[in-house]
């Protein structure tokens, strides 16, 4: 996009997120011309910098290639054609952070400021680390595109940290998915593809998270992020309502990590209706607790009066090692190495 990070003013998806799949494409059974007539998409114009195209050609797009001889491949080699720049602004900002698990948080908060066809959110469980989708559209080729993204997904980790991703299973939203193209899946992945699911998911072995990106400036990092929130729209009583999400947490920390429930409570909403309009931000809440520890860890740890553990106490953590975690994953380095470099002259 001509502008860095200029919200999409006409259509869903910034042209640059489809561009690896319209080539790849041509090489599996589809014309130019085909492509023109059917979806609106010609070359010229994908590649005009502010080009963007609607999420139901995206669609059109994968049910046409379903319906073509080898989609699998067509998929699979699609999803070799990405790189960081794929996804434009967003994409550059990811290969900035400081590891894998703070760049998926970065992709699920701005994602849409280039695609709003679908929101993402990242949740650390004991079962591994959940990268979820949702994706309203019931037609069949969303539900292609919600496999493809998953994959997609996959192949952009694995450029970020310059490591295998080891992935523990990828849940899809179609019924059925045929033979071939569930083997060709599975063999690219390492993992069981499991069909009929709510949403698309996919599940990964949770230290991925504190992969190191190859590339991470923070300087860059700093940059990008500041651009990315200025460009971010938000609907008008966003302010409001994250301002006091983030109070209530701050107010509770000290009796350990609130939780969705317990702040939808005291906000006087419903859990799932907090959560909607969360979602509605393009955030989490998990995202949110994990934000405010992270600003209010940051002015803590400058005082020198307060004790690591008592930083810990402040912060909810039910153990001193948990917010030693934190801040690795935050700062990549220890608490006392952050306090030093950041102390008063």
């Amino acid at each position: 996009m001509s502008q860095a990070a200029k919200p999409l003013s006409e259509g869903d998806i910034a042209a640059c997120n489809v561009i690896p799949a319209f080539e790849t494409s041509l090489r599996f059974g589809a014309t130019e011309d085909e492509l023109a007539s059917q979806l609106g998409w010609r070359r010229q114009v994908l590649l005009e910098p502010d080009a963007c195209v609607s999420g139901a050609s995206t669609y059109k797009h994968m049910e046409l290639m379903f319906e073509k001889p080898r989609y699998a491949e067509f998929v699979v080699e699609a999803v070799r054609a990405y790189d960081a720049k794929s996804l434009g602004v967003v994409g550059l900002a990811c290969k900035t952070m400081p590891n894998v698990g703070v760049a998926m948080a970065c992709h699920a908060r701005f994602q849409r400021l280039t695609n709003r066809t679908a929101t993402y959110q990242t949740v650390l469980a004991a079962t591994g680390l959940h990268l979820r989708e949702q994706r309203d559209d019931p037609r069949l080729g969303s539900q292609l595109i919600s496999d493809y993204t998953m994959l997609v997904a996959v192949r952009l980790l694995s450029l970020l940290s310059d490591a295998p991703i080891p992935v523990l299973a990828m849940y899809s939203r179609r019924a059925r998915m045929p033979a071939r193209e569930r083997a060709l899946y599975e063999e690219t992945l390492g993992a069981a593809v499991t069909t009929g699911a709510t949403f698309a998911e996919l599940i990964l072995e949770p230290a991925v998270s504190t992969l190191g990106v190859r590339k991470a400036d923070a300087e860059m990092e700093c940059y990008f992020r500041g651009v990315l929130e200025r460009a971010l729209p938000m609907p008008d009583d966003a302010p409001k309502l994250l301002t006091s999400v983030r109070a209530v947490i701050r107010a509770h920390l000290q009796q350990g990590a609130p939780t969705l429930g317990s702040v939808a409570q005291a906000l006087g909403l419903g859990e799932r209706t907090l959560q909607r309009r969360l979602q509605g931000f393009g955030l989490g809440f998990q995202e949110l607790l994990d934000g405010t520890r992270k600003a209010l860890a940051e002015g803590y740890m400058k005082q020198p009066e307060l004790t690591l553990a008592e930083v810990a106490y402040l912060l909810g953590f039910a153990e001193q090692a948990s917010f030693f975690r934190a801040v690795r994953r935050w700062h990549g380095m220890t608490p006392q190495a952050y306090r030093t470099r950041n102390a008063a002259p």
